[in-house]
């Protein structure tokens, strides 16, 4: 067998194995239009996957962020509020 027999199984055992794992995934690659359309429509997917994952991050990052704001100011206004004046008794020590 030479080098020229060699690489033409080569690439025929290529062709098959890749066949068979289209065929097992349930992907017909005789049609090569619905193969496309359907990495297309995983692709699609994948991208309003990711985006979807990012505006929950940024939602929640956003909620920590303001939530500590909040917590921020309402502390300062505690600190910051006059205390309100003391009464003393009647006749009290002076």
């Amino acid at each position: 067998m030479n080098s020229a027999d060699m690489e033409k199984l080569a690439k025929m055992a290529a062709k098959e194995a890749v066949s068979e794992t289209f065929l097992t995934l349930g992907m017909d690659i005789s049609n090569p239009i619905s193969v496309q359309g359907q990495f297309a429509f995983l692709r699609n997917l994948h991208y309003a996957a990711r985006h979807a994952r990012n505006v929950v991050i940024a939602g929640v990052l956003g909620l920590i962020v303001s939530g500590a704001g909040w917590a921020f100011w309402a502390g300062f206004k505690v600190s910051a509020a006059v205390p309100a004046p003391t009464i003393s008794a009647p006749g009290g020590s002076r």
